[in-house]
């Protein structure tokens, strides 16, 4: 049967690994919200959406070099497909192209959303929302101190602070901050933050904090969430942050909206410099990112998120993303993004008993604070004192206060234990953390951890690993690769494993050449083997000429 057009331009997607579900093709599926924002599309001329493609994806973390590679071409083409062909002839725009997540950012007109809703490649459209800017003392009080006698401060540790950007002219903040970005919107509402007015920026000062005098307070909030993670021994009263050696890496993703008075920032920035964050890990070692935002309340996890990718692509190589949950005050609920399963969300505590903010006394939950059944950790976050621009310090509460106190953390346990991952790191801060409960009126969710440090002076050893080695033999050529990632290679490599883990090996014949077989510590023909990591391990693939 002859193709027609139609059916030629699936099978192209199809061989570009866009995913078409055979039956029906479903477009997203109808909802209020999608309603809601076609209706202001419509009202409004447009409406910021981020628009979720069928790709197939895996955290690259997960993946061979090779694989990432071929991965990030699907979600360009698909983004093409989308933002330029699907698009055209509408009043719509896609102002934020990712690289490692299938994503794609764009400014929507009425006619646009009605094609993304009819797309068979749209998995899903969600809007590109706003979230808004939600110590010294503290400190003492999850044991730090314990941590840094015993040489473990974070030293060569970085925390990604994503935020109002940073004063790294701060006496308290000397010398700390590694790396700058700025990630900023102009739009009909809102006025990019950046040097410049540009709207992406990684030269020196794009993460300068803004100006407060005509942006507003939330100005401040950066530097003072900055001075929690990793500030250094100049405070007024020669106290530190927690990761006091660490680094920070100062990322700016707030606009600026005049007619709302003042900051907020769009998720397509936040997503972002949590790519940009990713792309720095190959030259910087980054324990955390720390994000004191949000906006909206979920009381599930929230999943569909579309920050979860990038959250989960950096948890792949082993940096936790760390979220403040909330000032809403809710007993069964946090904000987005800290709802996300994969991100570790924190609440509040407080240091002291205050009529205030603590009518639960010292280690209760403080009375603003989001909690929930997956509230990850808690951490001090009332009446805590920090850096502000210009050299000051104020005392502020907030989760946008704890959420730093569990970032910085994560610098002190890497700076000892230098390969945990997210998960593992997580396991020891509930395992050695301070129980709480929630008793104020109406809360219910118990068994909840403060972190505490003290554990973090006595790392434990760091787990057996056994060497992998994969040779080539033969007249023919190819490749091996390896889940979990580690081995490819067309030649001979070789990759550490911890001890028990099962490597399963893949072969590649090339054009012209047949495998033909395994050898050493797997001996087979088909195309994969697996080998368990007991002790050091050797394995020859051959392949021969055709």
């Amino acid at each position: 049967m002859r193709k027609t057009n139609g059916m030629m331009w699936r099978a192209a997607l199809w061989a570009a690994g866009l995913c078409l579900p055979a039956a029906a093709l479903a477009q997203p599926a109808p909802s209020a919200e999608l309603d809601r924002l076609a209706d202001r599309a419509a009202l409004q001329g447009q409406v910021r959406v981020i628009v979720g493609l069928k790709v197939s994806s895996q955290p690259e973390g997960l993946l061979t070099a090779q694989q990432a590679l071929e991965q990030r071409q699907r979600i360009r083409t698909a983004q093409t497909e989308v933002g330029d062909r699907l698009l055209a002839g509408t009043a719509s725009r896609a102002h934020a192209r990712f690289e490692t997540v299938p994503y794609l950012g764009v400014e929507v007109d009425a006619n646009g959303m009605a094609r993304l809703r009819a797309s068979a490649l749209v998995a899903d459209i969600q809007e590109d929302g706003l979230a808004r800017p939600g110590l010294l003392q503290s400190t003492q009080l999850v044991n730090a101190p314990v941590a840094w006698n015993a040489g473990y401060g974070g030293a060569g540790w970085n925390v990604a602070v994503l935020d109002t950007g940073v004063d790294k002219n701060h006496q308290f903040l000397a010398g700390k901050v590694v790396a700058e970005a700025c990630y900023s919107s102009t739009t009909t509402t809102s006025s990019s933050l950046c040097p410049g007015g540009v709207v992406a920026s990684t030269a020196a000062d794009s993460g300068l904090h803004c100006n407060a005098a005509q942006y507003g307070s939330g100005c401040l909030h950066g530097t003072h969430v900055a001075g929690i993670v990793a500030g250094g021994v100049q405070s007024p009263d020669g106290s530190d942050g927690v990761g006091r050696d660490a680094g920070i890496i100062a990322m700016q993703v707030f606009s600026y909206f005049p007619g709302s008075a003042g900051v907020a920032s769009y998720t397509s920035d936040q997503i972002k410099a949590l790519e940009r964050v990713y792309a720095l890990s190959s030259t910087l070692k980054i324990a955390a990112v720390n994000m004191s935002l949000g906006g909206g309340l979920s009381s599930t996890t929230c999943d569909a998120d579309a920050r979860k990718a990038i959250i989960d692509t950096l948890r792949s190589v082993g940096i936790a993303t760390v979220v403040s949950s909330g000032n809403d005050g809710q007993r069964g609920a946090l904000s987005a993004p800290a709802c996300i399963s994969s991100a570790i969300s924190v609440g509040s505590t407080c240091d002291a008993a205050s009529s205030v903010t603590c009518l639960t006394g010292q280690n209760g939950v403080a009375d603003y604070s989001n909690i929930a059944s997956f509230v990850s950790l808690l951490a001090p976050g009332s009446f805590i004192t920090s850096s502000v621009p210009g050299n000051g310090y104020a005392s502020w509460n907030g989760t946008s206060m704890a959420a730093p106190h569990v970032a910085g953390a994560w610098a002190v346990i890497k700076h000892g234990q230098p390969g945990v991952s997210v998960t593992d790191a997580l396991a020891q801060l509930k395992a050695n953390g301070l129980t709480v409960n929630d008793t104020r009126s109406g809360g219910t969710v118990t068994g909840m951890k403060r972190i505490d440090l003290a554990f973090a002076a006595t790392p434990p050893a760091p787990p057996t690993q056994h060497t992998l080695t994969v040779a080539r033999a033969g007249t023919g050529s190819g490749s091996v690769t390896s889940t979990p990632a580690g081995i490819s290679c067309g030649t001979s490599c070789s990759k550490a494993y911890a001890a028990g883990t099962v490597v399963t090996l893949t072969v590649k014949a090339a054009s012209g050449s047949r495998f033909a077989g395994w050898t050493g510590a797997c001996t087979r023909t088909t195309t994969s083997c697996t080998v368990t990591m007991s002790s050091a391990r050797s394995v020859t693939a051959t392949f021969n000429k055709r």
